[in-house]
């Protein structure tokens, strides 16, 4: 079988350099992906796409629409076009309706050719040719040049054709590349998976960060959500980190030294210093799932009195989207049903959070608690290599952990 693979937008109206290093990473990318995957495959290059052949197996769209930079790949059965002229549109023809006669029938339908370097026909005269007979082999079947049921799909590029069979959008985006590392702060639930995702595919190297707020188990579920999207969108990033920071004795402190209406903003601030602290020379910028006003330390105010505990460049993909748009897109990662049982733990310092806190107030309930407990948090932090964590860890410890919802007489929380 045959893929083509068409490269993203973005990438093809670079300059000539960075275009060709962006294709190299690409191929390069996909080879690793799929060697990950245990599939054989051959990748070869050619100007403006890739080509990819293999004996057939089914992980191979699914594969696909999993690397960045890809725009759409499609199936395909290649064919060289005749010596003789006279016999190309005859010939292009009947290897089209091998393939679409039964498709076409009882339902309305179009031809689109593109055509590329110089022939002795136009590309309408050639979906004219093959629309007409088509209609005329088909049952009941129409013509209809726009919203047709099915669209006849046909390439003809130098002395080959291609009769499209299958074809899939990508994720558009850029190639993971070596240059970009950024490090996401992740809880696992939506919006954190979706704002990791969303980094990869713009050519990043992503590494986790964690802040364990209360139980060991939260732990294990978020790095299996790390482990998926890496496996998934990241595999050229073979040194991707999962790092670990307990913030079990922060939490205690905000919950007795500090003024309700604040924990919420210290508990980012403190977050974000000590991912600016691990991030020195190591990672470009930090990344966090901020949603504009989702929750009360997510307001503009709140969010740019947050951002003054750190000198880092701090990334939000997700400022403008919505709650139904984050769960969406969730969805269409495959990230929806582990946020679904996620258990939920920052409610422990939810209590009449301020929407528009003052940085001055913000400094002087800092005071309350001491920086050292930060230091020790970083000096204790658990860092793990994304590709081995599944293997030294025993998740057997947690899979039969009980989760309930409510209490019963004589129940004690």
């Amino acid at each position: 079988m045959k893929y083509i693979v068409k490269i993203s937008p973005e990438i093809t109206i670079k300059s000539k350099p960075v275009r060709k290093q962006c294709f190299l990473i690409l191929k390069n990318n996909i080879i690793k992906h799929f060697n990950f995957n245990e599939v054989n495959i051959n990748v070869t290059w050619n100007r403006d796409r890739i080509n990819l052949e293999w004996n057939f197996n089914k992980k191979v769209p699914i594969i696909l629409n999993q690397i960045s930079g890809i725009a759409y790949f499609m199936e395909v059965e290649s064919f060289n076009l005749p010596e003789n002229e006279d016999e190309i549109f005859n010939y292009i023809f009947e290897k089209t309706k091998d393939f679409y006669l039964d498709k076409i029938e009882n339902k309305t339908f179009v031809v689109r050719v593109k055509r590329w370097w110089n022939h002795n026909f136009k590309s309408i005269d050639l979906e004219r040719y093959i629309g007409w007979w088509l209609l005329k082999f088909s049952k009941n079947s129409k013509v209809q040049v726009k919203n047709a049921d099915i669209t006849v799909k046909i390439e003809v590029k130098d002395k080959k054709f291609h009769v499209i069979k299958y074809r899939e959008e990508g994720i558009w985006g850029y190639p993971i590349w070596f240059q970009d590392k950024v490090l996401s702060l992740i809880s696992g639930w939506f919006d954190s998976g979706v704002s990791t995702y969303s980094m990869m595919k713009r050519w990043c190297e992503v590494d986790y960060l964690f802040f364990n707020l209360w139980w060991s188990a939260h732990e294990v579920w978020v790095k299996q959500v790390a482990y998926y999207l890496w496996k998934t969108f990241s595999i050229p990033h073979k040194r991707s980190r999962f790092i670990t920071v307990n913030f079990e004795e922060i939490i205690s402190e905000l919950l007795t030294k500090v003024n309700h209406r604040f924990r919420w903003v210290l508990l980012k601030r403190y977050m974000l210093k000590v991912a600016s602290i691990i991030s020195r020379n190591h990672y470009f910028a930090l990344v966090k799932w901020d949603s504009l006003w989702q929750v009360s330390s997510q307001t503009l105010k709140n969010m740019h009195v947050i951002d003054k505990a750190s000198d880092n460049l701090v990334l939000r993909p997700l400022i403008a989207d919505n709650k139904q748009e984050i769960i969406n897109i969730s969805k269409q990662i495959w990230t929806y049903d582990f946020a679904c049982n996620m258990p939920e733990y920052c409610w422990i310092i939810s209590d009449k959070p301020a929407t528009w806190a003052k940085l001055e107030d913000i400094l002087n309930e800092e005071k309350n608690i001491s920086e050292e407990i930060l230091f020790n948090a970083i000096e204790w932090k658990k860092v793990e290599f994304v590709k081995k964590m599944m293997d030294e860890y025993s998740w057997k410890q947690v899979t039969d952990i009980e989760v309930v919802t409510k209490l019963w007489d004589n129940e004690v929380l």
